[in-house]
């Protein structure tokens, strides 16, 4: 096994046992400033398309399916699929556990290849010797679970940083969002209380 395949198979057990750690526990306050039993205020409806589990809200606006990922974003979450639009109503929910952890988010190398040649960019495929500090793309998420008697269906509300490999100039729109970054991403959609 050379030193790149170490690194990818230590990488991955670490990524692993954090991401089941973090999703285990509940955050101490000095890692994430929101706690279970606080509460999230949905101030306006919110329309999920048919077939859809969730909406996502960027700088205020709810942008539908996408996002830019390399924003801080946050996204509402149902249970269940429909075959109609459903609208998950303004209310207070309260916030039943707080979850952090990372994800990364799958690209597709050969539309992005053909994507960046067609502005003229091409890409540089590594060979192994220049593999040693290459670190996927991840954003940092917290996870709210919400409760409701009214609306038992809308599962969560996850906010998360902009993707990032870990270079020092994705700071701070990298960083896990707190109350106040979450806030300032909800708008007048939600918030926080």
């Amino acid at each position: 096994m050379n030193r790149y395949q170490k690194f990818l198979a230590f990488s991955a057990l670490g990524s692993a046992l954090l991401t089941l750690s973090a999703c285990s526990l509940t955050p101490p306050k000095h890692m994430m400033d929101i706690q279970a039993g606080e509460t999230f205020e949905l101030k306006q409806a919110v329309a999920i398309k048919a077939q859809s589990a969730r909406v996502y809200i960027q700088n205020g606006e709810i942008t539908g399916a996408g996002f830019n990922r390399y924003e801080p974003h946050c996204r509402i979450e149902i249970r269940e699929l429909s075959e109609q639009k459903s609208t998950i109503k303004a209310e207070n929910f309260k916030i039943s556990s707080v979850r952090i952890g990372e994800e990364a988010v799958a690209a597709n190398a050969f539309s992005q290849h053909y994507a960046m040649l067609g502005f003229g960019i091409s890409t540089a495929f590594a060979n192994d010797s220049d593999n040693d500090s290459a670190r996927v793309e991840t954003m940092d998420y917290v996870h709210l679970y919400l409760q409701s008697d009214k609306q038992p269906n809308v599962l969560r509300l996850t906010c998360a940083g902009s993707l990032s490999n870990g270079d020092p100039m994705d700071e701070p729109r990298s960083h896990r969002p707190q109350r106040d970054k979450i806030n300032q991403i909800l708008g007048q959609i939600g918030a926080i209380r």
